[in-house]
């Protein structure tokens, strides 16, 4: 392959907390932008309750009404303690180890509220992203007792396992080509995108400002600015339902992709060879997938500039 066909991305971190990331994608084909998208969202694999085994309940909802309720409850993942993905879909290993066992027990000696806090998981890394979300309200001497079985799944089957939200938009071009004393009202539109003196406009940060806003600066200013966009370069944000860290989250995604690109690889390579060759080489195509899952992310340098 000669060097013309490679293509080189380059990274900027703009804002990271705990439970979300904002970056500066240059260089990628939206498709790829994209892909990395829906990986992220219905990809990336996270536990959440499917089994309930009802116990005891002598509160006013219905089993099964308790039982939804408790599939919507986000639950810490370790990833590390569990088998890949695709090892649990494909049952290549004890299906017990690709699920957490939480157990539920209160007796209401007066007026209460069962919280998730209430959701006990056998491993402390599975607990309840958030210990306050309510499940249901018992009166005195009522029970509500119950095992619960969280399992490995992907949101592309049910969004109880969606691990996050993604987006993108494209990255605001915009060029200064006279003065007007109207883009004033882009300073409340945009604050600290854009400064204005004596009707001299200066762009400060394009990003302090959606793609939308900007469009709507460019009809208050007449023929000021200019506003459009650039083709490859996009302005990408993750945020996280606190099911994964952010780290976790993304080199899942990033495996997840990798191996697909390297199955996607491994079809054509055996479509040009004769049938009874490309069978045979088929099933050992995905077994060396796993030795080349890519550099994990360690913190946030390694989203820094390029």
């Amino acid at each position: 392959m000669g060097t013309s066909n490679l293509i080189v991305v380059s990274i900027k971190l703009i804002e990271r907390r705990d439970d979300f990331i904002k970056f500066v994608v240059d260089g990628a084909e939206p498709g790829l932008v994209n892909a990395l998208r829906r990986t992220l969202m219905v990809e990336v694999p996270i536990v959440a309750i499917d089994n309930v085994i009802i116990l005891d309940n002598t509160s006013v909802l219905y089993d099964e009404i308790i039982a939804h309720r408790l599939a919507m409850i986000p639950l810490r993942t370790n990833l590390d303690k569990m088998p890949k993905i695709e090892e649990c879909e494909d049952e290549l290993v004890d299906p017990s180890l690709c699920q957490i066992r939480y157990q539920l027990s209160v007796e209401a000696k007066k007026p209460t509220t069962v919280y998730s806090k209430d959701l006990i998981p056998d491993d402390p890394d599975f607990a309840p992203v958030q210990p306050d979300i309510p499940i249901v309200k018992l009166e005195e001497g009522q029970v509500l007792s119950l095992e619960a079985y969280a399992k490995l799944g992907r949101g592309r089957t049910h969004a109880k396992w969606q691990p996050c939200l993604a987006s993108y938009g494209y990255y605001p071009r915009v060029e200064v080509i006279g003065e007007s004393e109207n883009c004033v009202k882009c300073l409340e539109i945009c604050p600290g995108a854009l400064s204005i003196k004596k009707g001299k406009i200066d762009v400060l940060d394009p990003l302090k400002c959606t793609f939308d806003k900007w469009k709507t600066c460019e009809e208050l200013c007449g023929k000021a600015i200019k506003v459009d966009w650039d083709e490859k370069k996009y302005v990408f944000w993750v945020e996280s339902f606190g099911n994964l860290d952010m780290n976790a989250l993304l080199n899942e995604a990033f495996r997840i992709l990798r191996r697909k690109g390297e199955i996607l690889i491994k079809y054509l390579e055996d479509a040009s060879k004769p049938k009874l060759e490309a069978s045979s080489s088929l099933e050992s195509s995905l077994e060396g997938t796993e030795e080349h899952e890519g550099s994990e992310i360690s913190g946030e340098e390694e989203l820094g500039e390029e």
